[in-house]
């Protein structure tokens, strides 16, 4: 018998790519999943792993209202375990996760910690400690004559300005002079919070990305490093197909920075490599289930299943490899890919373009199994290009890429 059957779970922010392998993982162990989302149409939803759907407050616009949402529900409902797959769910049950354990089972680090992984100065400065390779870094603080030292030291340019606590490249600024840090600096500090400034890798190196589980002792459970071969927008954003590759001295340098911070559960993080070196070095991390989070359970690593079993205190079975060359698509980036570059790298990318049906590549939505995902992704997406011009140009990226010829112009970078 099955006692896992009347067990439910719940799965904040279904409308994220990342909840579909979730939801998935947790289905095909015999759970009832809950998938909650703050809009009715989107991938999760539509997924035939999703047993029940529940709608919030928005978590991004009314994180107090979430909470409360949150806190009725599992006081109201028997809910196994928790899993906050999106970005601000993720911040959102940070803030309340003890309150969220009295009710229901939670695998994320003490917010404290969480804090140091979702503000890149304390990630930055961890890695300094511990001398995982970061791009050249200055923190000025917010005093006049800090910003005054900091350009001093700076010996090349360009560097970019960056907000400590930020979503995607809002806040960034790229500057090729002191003058241009001295008006952006202030500026963005006052609007953004604590900045910091780092030098700016050039392109030429790959991209990559890598998710790592470890457990409350630390000892590394299972991690997946895989490139971005390709993105939209095409000279820097969102990957839309990645490919596995064995990076062990990545995988390292991840694990360091997690011993270090004494974290639980899963990370993300952000590795460049700079051309002019070779060496890999970290951007930021991020405490939450990335995008492309189905990289790992399509090459046989099931996160999910770790996390369910660290919850309840059940051995895991660490998994130390994994098959490279795998590739996992967005087709409907892709697609965008596809349109927005020119015939050379149309035609000469890798691996091709026009291969679609092949043993080695998983579709982050398109799937025979469970068609419905690509369906809601849809309808969410005509949602917002019918009401929300805001999110609409977010999404297709009209305004992203390089602009050097206006001093208020926010740089989309390739990181």
């Amino acid at each position: 018998m099955n006692t896992l059957k009347n067990q439910t779970v719940l799965v904040i922010e279904a409308s994220a790519k990342a909840a579909l392998p979730v939801m998935e993982s947790l289905a095909k162990r015999g759970l009832r999943v809950a998938g909650a989302s703050s809009t009715r149409m989107n991938a999760g939803f539509f997924s035939v792993y999703c047993h029940k759907r529940y709608v919030y407050p928005n978590c991004q616009y009314h994180p107090d209202g979430f909470k409360e949402w949150l806190i009725h529900f599992l006081r109201t409902v028997n809910i196994e375990q928790v899993f906050p797959v999106g970005h601000y769910g993720a911040v959102a049950v940070s803030e309340i996760q003890d309150e969220v354990r009295r009710y229901s089972r939670l695998v994320m680090p003490e917010h404290e910690i969480f804090l140091k992984g979702y503000e890149k100065i304390p990630t930055l400065e961890t890695a300094m400690k511990v001398n995982v390779p970061i791009p050249d870094t200055w923190f000025p603080g917010n005093d006049a004559s800090g910003l005054e030292d900091t350009i001093s030291k700076i010996e090349r340019y360009p560097v970019l300005i960056k907000p400590s606590v930020g979503v995607g490249a809002n806040g960034i600024v790229w500057c090729h002079t002191p003058d241009e840090i001295r008006y952006h600096f202030p500026r963005i500090a006052g609007k953004h919070g604590t900045s910091y400034i780092q030098d700016f890798v050039p392109p030429g190196g790959m991209q990559y990305k890598l998710d790592m589980v470890v457990d409350y002792d630390q000892t590394y459970l299972g991690g997946v490093v895989y490139g971005k071969t390709r993105m939209y927008p095409p000279d820097g954003g969102s990957s839309v197909l990645n490919y596995t590759e064995h990076r062990p001295d990545i995988l390292e340098y991840a694990h360091t920075i997690l011993k270090e911070l004494k974290w639980v559960g899963l990370c993300d993080f952000d590795f460049v490599v700079d051309p002019r070196d070779g060496i890999p070095k970290l951007l930021e991390i991020n405490p939450r289930f990335p995008e492309s989070f189905r990289m790992g359970t399509s090459v046989g690593i099931d996160f999910p299943g770790m996390l369910y079993n660290l919850a309840h205190d059940l051995p895991v079975e660490p998994v130390y490899d994994y098959p490279a060359n795998r590739f996992l698509r967005f087709l409907p980036g892709d697609i965008l890919w596809f349109l927005r570059v020119d015939n050379k790298r149309r035609f000469g990318t890798w691996p091709g373009w026009f291969r679609f049906f092949d043993s080695d590549t998983t579709y982050q939505l398109c799937s025979i199994r469970d068609p419905g995902p690509i369906i809601g992704y849809f309808l969410e997406n005509i949602m917002c290009f019918l009401f929300d011009p805001v999110k609409r140009q977010s999404r297709l990226r009209l305004d992203s890429g390089p602009k050097k010829n206006k001093r208020e112009d926010i740089y989309t970078p390739s990181t």
